[in-house]
């Protein structure tokens, strides 16, 4: 638990630079995810690519593969660990027109600072990509793009292997963290 805690509070670091005011749970969910898997959002042959590749990631190897029921349950997961990083003062909620949002707090920013590991600037890295590029896609849009970049081409590759993990056959169009 204390290694998931660390890569939300990093997640978290990334999206203060782009969303101050914070962000949903489920868009915490999606670039959780995705910042986890950076070679599904970033091409092969960009610049960001290249920094990903120099952070240690790598585009042919599938080490993010999971058991369902770790995809399954990610959004109580991550609920529950968004409230223990509240609860340590590392993060705080904030009512936007109504929704909660998550941002990380100033004391979340001071201990993240503090991780000093190898694996803690890799993530990072990728956290800053994935956010810088998908903060500006509504939550539908995201949504939509998300399941674009989960389906398969073909039935190989990470993508298709990646459906299969989430239990999503073939035809699955909508990805959600909702429910």
């Amino acid at each position: 638990m204390p290694f998931r805690l660390a890569q939300l509070l990093l997640l978290l670091d990334a999206v203060a630079d782009q969303s101050p005011g914070g962000v949903s749970l489920e868009r915490i969910g999606y670039y959780d995810f995705l910042s986890a898997n950076p070679f599904l959002v970033v091409p092969s042959d960009s610049r960001e690519a290249s920094l990903l590749r120099l952070a240690g990631f790598d585009p042919q190897v599938l080490s993010y593969a999971s058991s369902s029921q770790r995809f399954t349950s990610r959004r109580e997961r991550l609920q529950h660990d968004l409230a223990l990083l509240v609860a340590y003062g590392c993060c705080q909620v904030n009512n936007q027109s109504g929704s909660l949002t998550y941002a990380i707090s100033p004391e979340g920013r001071t201990l993240g600072a503090q991780f000093t590991a190898t694996y803690a600037t890799s993530f990072s890295t990728a956290a800053a990509i994935v956010v810088r590029q998908l903060r500006r896609l509504s939550d539908k849009a995201l949504r939509d793009q998300t399941a674009q970049w989960l389906r398969p081409a073909g039935h190989a590759g990470p993508a298709a292997v990646l459906l299969s993990v989430l239990g999503a056959g073939p035809h699955h169009s909508d990805v959600s963290w909702e429910g």
